[in-house]
């Protein structure tokens, strides 16, 4: 299994009802991409200085589940709202051992 990580920071003029909108756009993927496991979507809670805005876990059977959710036309729906609005993001994605 693949799990994609990323956390946002998002510039002041992205309000918080449009985060909402965002955020209820990415919660609806599962249902539209195949290929997309699970996803869990949150804002940060504590605020601290090195916290970011928004965090997404998504996890895929493989790499190629990973390669048709980055270009699913939902997903770049998504990126559409998220992409003018970002001051930073940062992913990883990682493979996570198969319980034995």
């Amino acid at each position: 299994m693949i799990r994609h990580v990323a956390v946002f920071r998002f510039i002041p003029e992205f309000t918080s009802d449009q985060r909402e909108e965002w955020m209820s756009m990415l919660r609806k993927l599962p249902e539209q991409i195949p290929e997309l496991r699970s996803m869990s979507v949150g804002t940060d809670l504590l605020r601290g200085a090195a916290s970011h805005d928004v965090a997404i876990v998504a996890d895929f059977d493989d790499l190629a589940g990973l390669e048709a959710y980055t270009r699913h036309p939902a997903h770049a729906e998504v990126l559409t709202i998220s992409g003018p609005v970002k001051a930073s993001l940062a992913t990883v994605d990682f493979e996570i051992p198969s319980a034995s």
